[in-house]
């Protein structure tokens, strides 16, 4: 009777188990081991994994009491957080964020405020040392903190100008500093808050004498493009890249009008942070991953500093969803696109104080499962290898297009593509993947992540390739997209779509590598389809636009 019992919970069991096989992958890598996701109060389920590694630093910040450190290191994760078991890691696999930085007792203007002004530094310098002993002892040590990647966690500053005018009038302002006019007393407290930091950065180093050879340190998450979701589409993509006033003034060199500066010097890597704002169905939730690409895509034009990222399984600050589980195909996709983008590393955080045996922590499982799809091509990131972005994260943010990053070597392709934007789980939506003059059309299923290699072949040497334009329809803003071999001189002509020639520019300028361009055809708005085209001698592109 008892064998019967166990055969039938068996076979209730292999009921629940979710098989790989539901998602229509268009390639022979398929999942080797049946996944299931843990119900809620059933903790992490790491063992349903096999053995996996990746080139890539993998840091678990999650639930101390899931965590199995001899276990999780055989399965992608490089490195903990939780300084309880530091004395039992190996120094190389230990991450430490210094928390509370500004707290000093009795608090000073830089807690309060958020004012860089009248601060007392014997009080903070005291509170320092007080954090910096303490991590000594959590790292075995009398003399240096023993630590492979340490971060300082400050987040004191106002980001907005209309913000840091509020502080004008506080006590703790100088009265010299009040007396200045809006646009100086804006740039005096950009200036001295990044003296702030610097400051008290370079206290943390010098006194755990970590040696910055041999540790990688940063400040969460002082990129040099801050964290943004409201903005994002408020410039442009070139704009982004190329505009010192979209520079966060932290890490800003106010001479170089670039990105620079004592705490930005301080830095030896950056840890941009993506966090999840909507839960479907509401309109804005499929710019999670955009918005994610967008963190890693931005600072890499800025700076060429490794990046970790930050990811947290909950969604924030609105109300109606903060602290919620995000869905498990956020979760999957967000530990894979990352490193197309370019991103050397994930940090995966929870907040310790909110986590609760009775909750339902699967996301975790769905984090990993994503991390063990991408060991299986992990050889792709290895050595050398060509990013294909045919679209930035910022202009997908606005097309909301289902999107698709690849990467190139020895002549394969890697291919992740993801529709945040399906109505549910049964939507097909057929995409095309190109580079140069190779192209696949795929068919995503609902929030799945298609992950695929793919042979290239009959690649030709093209001058240029990849013409995108965007939005199509267009109001009349013609943005496009090329990439060239080399900069260069081509013709750019519109034509009516019988044929007549409309608009010509000649010897007109591309880069080499991808290059964004607008051109406004609002006075070919009487046409209601216009055909765009590029050319060389020898070469030509053109693609139709529907004019609305």
């Amino acid at each position: 009777m008892k064998k019967k019992r166990i055969a039938l919970l068996l076979l209730v069991l292999k009921s629940f188990v979710f098989s790989f096989n539901a998602y229509s992958q268009d390639c022979e890598n398929a999942l080797d081991f049946n996944f299931k996701a843990s119900a809620a109060g059933r903790g992490i389920n790491w063992e349903q994994f096999p053995s996996f590694s990746l080139p890539f630093k993998i840091i678990y910040g999650g639930p101390a009491q899931y965590a199995n450190a001899a276990l999780l290191f055989e399965r992608g994760i490089t490195h903990f957080s939780n300084p309880i078991s530091f004395q039992n890691l190996p120094i190389n696999k230990r991450a430490y964020i210094q928390y509370n930085v500004a707290s000093a007792t009795p608090s000073q203007p830089i807690q309060t405020d958020r004012s860089p002004w009248s601060n007392d530094f014997t009080v903070l310098e005291k509170w320092w040392r007080e954090q910096i002993n303490n991590l000594k002892i959590s790292t075995g040590s009398t003399n240096t903190a023993n630590l492979d990647i340490f971060i300082t966690d400050i987040e004191r500053q106002w980001k907005s100008d209309f913000e840091i005018l509020q502080i004008r009038n506080l006590a703790s302002t100088p009265a010299n500093i009040k007396s200045l006019s809006d646009k100086d007393f804006i740039l005096a407290y950009k200036k001295d808050i990044q003296v702030f930091y610097a400051r008290a950065i370079n206290f943390y180093i010098n006194n755990t004498k970590i040696d910055p050879q041999n540790t990688a340190i940063s400040s969460y998450t002082d990129s040099p493009i801050l964290n943004t979701f409201i903005n994002l589409q408020g410039r442009n993509w070139s704009d982004w890249q190329k505009d010192p006033a979209a520079i966060n003034f932290i890490t800003y060199d106010f001479e170089k009008k670039s990105v620079g500066g004592d705490f930005y010097k301080a830095l030896n890597f950056l840890t941009p942070s993506s966090y999840f704002y909507y839960d479907y169905p509401h309109p804005f939730a499929g710019e999670y991953l955009s918005y994610l690409l967008f963190q890693v895509e931005a600072n890499r034009a800025w700076s060429t500093k490794d990046q970790i990222l930050f990811l947290w399984q909950r969604f924030s600050f609105n109300a109606d969803v903060v602290g919620k589980p995000i869905r498990s195909w956020m979760a999957e996709a967000s530990t894979i696109f990352p490193f197309f983008a370019g991103a050397k590393g994930l940090w995966i955080w929870e907040d310790p104080q909110s986590v609760k045996d009775t909750e339902n922590l699967s996301n975790y499982e769905y984090y990993m499962l994503g991390l063990y799809r991408l060991s299986k091509f992990k050889s792709m990131f290895e050595g050398d290898y060509e990013r294909v972005e045919a679209i930035s994260a910022r202009d997908y943010n606005e097309n909301k297009q289902a999107i698709w990053r690849g990467i190139v070597k020895d002549g394969e392709i890697l291919i992740a593509a993801h529709n945040p934007w399906a109505k549910d789980a049964s939507e097909e939506k057929e995409i095309t993947v190109s580079y140069k003059n190779w192209n696949k059309k795929i068919v995503l299923k609902g929030y799945e992540t298609h992950l695929c290699k793919y042979k290239l072949e009959n690649i030709s040497a093209l001058d240029f390739y990849d013409l995108v334009i965007y939005p199509n329809p267009n109001d009349g803003q013609l943005n496009f997209k090329v990439q060239a071999l080399s900069s260069q001189k081509i013709s750019l002509r519109i034509f009516e779509i019988s044929g007549k020639l409309l608009k010509e520019y000649l010897d007109y300028p591309i880069s080499k590598g991808f290059s964004n361009h607008i051109i406004d055809v609002s006075d070919l708005k009487n046409n209601p389809e216009i055909i765009v085209e590029l050319g060389t001698s020898t070469q030509r592109l053109s693609k139709k636009v529907i004019l609305k």
